[in-house]
Parts: structure tokens; C-alpha cells; sequence
């Protein structure tokens, strides 16, 4: 008993470990880490944007905007997302709990662009529409540039976008 006592004394963990081998408990499975929060999977549409046809979620009520892209690892080249509000107004958005970086289309209700703009990685910095939008297009970085999206140009929205303002 003397031994355990000093070993209480000095290292805790052995003696537990003694004490449970000792009286054949067993130790209870280390608790698993919770799952890490999975991109959201929502309706698409198709969306050409100067001739490139593009598949682009819809996130048109307020939690599907406010997951967006968030926790999105990657995305193919012809992907994104529009986020559809139901008034235009000066939009602002930013890059939490998002690892990729990504172009940020805004555009009006008549589709017209108000801003493109780049968004880096986890950046908690508002990024503005500038001007009144309806819309944001999300795409990887440098798609916006690829596809020589301007400020001004008109993007042909679907008309069933604005019947799905939530």
C-alpha cells in the first residue's frame, strides 16, 4: 500500500492505470471529435456568364445565405453560388469559416454588375457591393477575370431566380 501511496503522490496517471488493470475495469473509448460542418448542397441553375455556362447554387433564404460557401474545401472551375436578397440594397460580405478564396460577382435587379471583386481565404473584411444589389455571384478566384466579367456588363439572369426571394 505504501508503494501506491507514493505513486498517488508523484503520478496520478499510473496509479489510475494500476487501480483499473487491478480491478479489471475498463476505460471508457476516448469520445470522438463532433463532425466538421459539411457545405451546404442546394437546388442549381444554369448560368452563362459571356458565353461559359456555369452551374451556380441558389441560396435564396436568409440561412442558406448565411452558410454561403463556408466550410467548401473546393470547387470545380465551372461552379459557384448567386445568393438572391429580396430588396437591393448595399450588399456586404465576407470569408468566415471559408478555405478558398473567391471572386464575388454583385449585380442589381436588372443583373446589371455593380462590383466584381476578389475575397481572400478566412478574411473577416467586409467586402461591398458599392452600390445597391440584388445579387452575389460567388466563383473561384480569378473566374470573374477569366470570363472578363465588368462593372456595368448585364448577366442574363434566369427569371425564375427572381420568383425564388425567400
Amino acid at each position: 500500500m505504501k508503494q501506491l501511496i507514493h505513486l498517488q503522490a508523484t503520478d496520478t496517471g499510473a496509479l489510475l492505470a494500476v487501480l483499473l488493470v487491478a480491478t479489471g475495469c475498463d476505460a471508457a473509448p476516448p469520445a470522438t471529435a463532433p463532425a466538421a460542418p459539411q457545405p451546404q448542397s442546394l437546388p442549381t441553375i444554369a448560368l452563362p456568364i459571356n458565353g461559359t455556362p456555369l452551374t451556380i447554387q441558389v441560396a435564396d433564404d436568409p440561412d442558406e445565405r448565411e452558410i454561403g460557401l463556408m466550410y467548401t474545401k473546393s470547387m470545380p472551375a465551372d461552379r459557384g453560388m448567386i445568393f438572391v436578397f429580396p430588396t437591393e440594397r448595399l450588399l456586404n460580405f465576407w470569408m468566415r469559416n471559408t478555405p478558398v478564396d473567391l471572386d464575388i460577382i454583385y449585380a442589381d435587379h436588372d443583373g446589371r454588375v455593380t462590383a466584381v471583386k476578389t475575397m481572400r481565404a478566412f478574411d473577416l473584411s467586409d467586402v461591398s457591393s458599392e452600390q445597391p444589389a440584388t445579387y452575389a455571384i460567388e466563383l473561384n478566384a480569378g473566374v470573374a477575370t477569366k470570363l472578363k466579367v465588368t462593372v456595368g456588363q448585364k448577366i442574363a439572369l434566369p427569371a425564375s431566380l427572381t420568383a425564388s426571394v425567400r
